[in-house]
Order: structure tokens, then sequence, then C-alpha cells
């Protein structure tokens, strides 16, 4: 995929589902389609500089693009972006992009820096002034300590261990990754993360809860351990241990929960469901992070780990 995002092929293959029969029906005229021009997906990313967004104009003729040549490889529009706090607008700049897939689609990007809680809005504008808009305001959570964590429970026979964490606010938290920070020889400090996915569910008023499997985790840690062993950052002898955890999450914007917390294409396939896109389909988002860490030295033996 163009946008290079993995963790959000999915949110981005289900507003296909939403956009697709709007664009490639043949029956659809440009000048009377109930005033949709343009369809939109993509978002803004603190963790990026350069940003992505796609755009397929809503006419008659069907979206695919299978070479540069053909006729819809051409595109009546211009994108900008406004920081609403400031007022500043940018242009974008306009690429044919060969897709995954093979077929041609048009891009396009800008490079800025994102900041978290400011709200900014997407205009994809035609030469005669009718334009397709969106904004999208930048998730951000200040507490430092917004988990409610649960007990470290250690199986009967001590082989395993987990903790349950309550994360209220996010209902829809993605990225889910478990973070262990090790060290070692003295000069050795090094954070391993390891991949929940969307691990949890979403609970009744509103918050995320979640299982961080801590020993199950150990092979990730031992495996970066290792890593180290080999490239001589430390050798076999070197006397190693955990100092903390943690858990890091992507935050989706608020517009972007689905309905009841659930991407379920059923009901995100219906059009409108799913869409922030005035005069046109799609969806323009922004994606913020949340990272919480805490001291877990007093694990770091029961582990198997040295100190």
């Amino acid at each position: 995929m163009f946008y290079g995002k993995r963790f959000l092929i999915v949110l981005i293959t289900l507003v296909s589902a939403i956009v697709w029969p709007g664009c490639s029906d043949t029956v659809i005229d440009p000048f009377s389609n109930d005033g949709k021009y343009y369809t939109i997906y993509g978002f803004l990313d603190v963790l990026e500089t350069e940003h992505t967004v796609r755009v397929i104009p809503v006419t008659r003729h069907a979206e695919r693009i299978g070479r540069p040549s053909d006729p819809q490889a051409d595109i009546d529009a211009q994108v900008f972006s406004t920081d609403l706090r400031t007022g500043y607008r940018r242009e974008w700049t306009h690429s044919l992009v060969q897709l995954e897939d093979g077929s041609y689609g048009h891009i396009f990007k800008s490079q800025f820096i994102i900041n978290p809680l400011r709200t900014y809005r997407l205009e994809v504008v035609r030469s005669d002034g009718k334009m397709a808009t969106a904004e999208t305001t930048v998730p951000y959570i200040p507490d430092a300590a917004l988990f409610e964590k649960g007990p470290e429970v250690f199986s009967p026979d001590s082989t395993e261990l987990y903790q349950d964490i309550y994360i209220p606010r996010i209902a829809s938290p993605w990225e889910i990754q478990g973070i262990y920070l090790w060290g070692g020889g003295g000069t050795i400090n090094r954070r391993v993360y390891v991949q929940y996915g969307r691990s949890g569910y979403r609970t009744a008023d509103g918050g995320w809860q979640m299982r961080l499997t801590i020993s199950e985790d150990q092979a990730v840690v031992r495996e970066n351990i290792q890593s180290s062993i080999d490239t001589g950052d430390i050798t076999d002898a070197t006397l190693v241990g955990i100092s903390a955890l943690g858990v890091q999450l992507r935050i989706l914007d608020q517009d972007w929960d689905p309905p009841a917390g659930v991407f379920d294409p059923e009901v995100l396939s219906v059009p409108g469901a799913f869409s922030n896109v005035i005069n046109g389909y799609g969806r323009f988002g922004s994606i913020g992070l949340y990272i919480q860490e805490w001291n877990a030295d007093h694990l770091s033996v029961a582990l198997g780990y040295d100190f």
C-alpha cells in the first residue's frame, strides 16, 4: 500500500467499501451527483512528517487507471490543508502513483509536522471552485498515568506472569505494543517492542481492556538480547535485567471511532456510515500516540534474568 502503514490497511479497505460503489457506477453524472465531487482517504500521523491522501473524482467514468495514458490519469483537483489554529494553508503536491495491484492512483503529499490537539481542514478543489472538505482533530492525552493496572498475576507454578490493564477514554486503540526496557554491562539500555495488534476488547464505559502477557513476551526480549551478543555489544557473560515495562498504542481521532466500536463491513459499507467528507465520500483522519511505562525491576529475577 502507498500509505506504508500496515496497521491501517483494514481501515482503508473498509472505507473503500463505501467509496467504490460511488466511483465506478457508470450512471453517475459529475454535475448531478447530489453535490459529491471527490472521494478522499488518508490521514495525518504525529509520528510522520510526510503525509499522504488519495483523491478520486466522482464521475460517470470507472476510477481504475490502467496506464498513465488513460484519460482518468489527469485530475482536475488541487489539495490544500489548513491548520485552523494558526490559519496557515498549504498546497499538497500531486503524483500519479502505481499502486500495489498495478493500477494507478492520484496521490497528494505534503511534508509538515503535525501538532497534537490541532484541527486540520483538508480541501480538494476543482477548477470551477467546487470542493470536498474534511476536518480532523489530532488526538492527544496528556495524562502521565492513564492506565488502571491490575495486579501482577503468577500462575500456580510461577511459569506464567500476566497483568490486566484497563485503558480509560480510548475506545478504539490501534497497534498496541508491549514495551520492555532491559539493560546490561552498565552501558546498554534498550527498549523492546512486542506487537499486540488490537488485542483486548472495548468496555461498556468506552474504554479498552487488555492483558499484558509478560512471561510470553520475554521470548522477544531474549531475542533482542541475543542480537546484542551476536553483534558484540555485550557478551554471554554480561549480566542483564529488566528494569521497566509499559504499553504503547496509537489513538485514532474521535470521529474515526466506528459504530459500536466494531469495524464491521456490513455496517460500514452503508453510504455515509463512516465518512466525514463534506461534498464527497471517504474519510480523512488523524492518529496520535500514547505511551506509559512503569518500574518492573522487582520482576526481573522471577523472569529468569540476572538481576
